[in-house]
C-alpha cells in the first residue's frame, strides 16, 4: 500500500541520511566541502524536478485517507480523522496535531485566525 499511496516522507528520510553519510565520508577522504555542499545543491534540484513530473495529484477523499493512514503510522482511524478534517477545512487549511491528556482521538474544528 505505500508504494501506491506514501507520501515520501520515510524516502526522503533514507535519501538525506545516506547523502550525509557519504558527504561525511567523502571530507573524511578529503573531498572539498564547499564543492560537495553545491553537488548535493544541484542534486537536490534536479531530483525535485524528477519527482515533481513523477508525482501524482491526491484526489478526493479516499486517497487523502490512504495517504494519512500511511502517514500516521497506518492507523486507519487516525487516517479516517485527518481525510475529515481536510475535507472539513480545504486543501489549504492548517491542521494540527497535539497530544492532549483526554484518551480520545478526535477533531476540532477552529474558525478564523490563531
Amino acid at each position: 500500500m505505500n508504494d501506491l499511496a506514501g507520501d515520501g516522507t520515510s524516502t526522503a528520510i533514507i535519501l538525506a541520511r545516506a547523502m550525509i553519510k557519504s558527504g561525511l565520508l567523502a571530507v573524511a577522504f578529503g573531498a572539498n566541502p564547499i564543492a560537495l555542499k553545491k553537488g548535493m545543491e544541484k542534486t537536490v534540484k534536479e531530483l525535485v524536478k524528477f519527482l515533481k513530473k513523477r508525482s501524482i495529484p491526491v484526489e478526493g477523499r479516499d486517497h487523502i485517507k490512504a495517504v494519512a493512514t500511511i502517514s500516521a503510522g497506518n492507523d486507519e482511524y487516525v487516517g479516517n480523522l485527518i481525510a475529515e478534517a481536510i475535507e472539513k477545512i480545504g486543501y489549504d487549511g492548517v491542521i494540527t496535531i497535539e497530544s492532549s491528556s483526554s484518551s480520545e482521538t478526535s477533531v476540532v474544528i477552529e474558525e478564523g485566525m490563531k
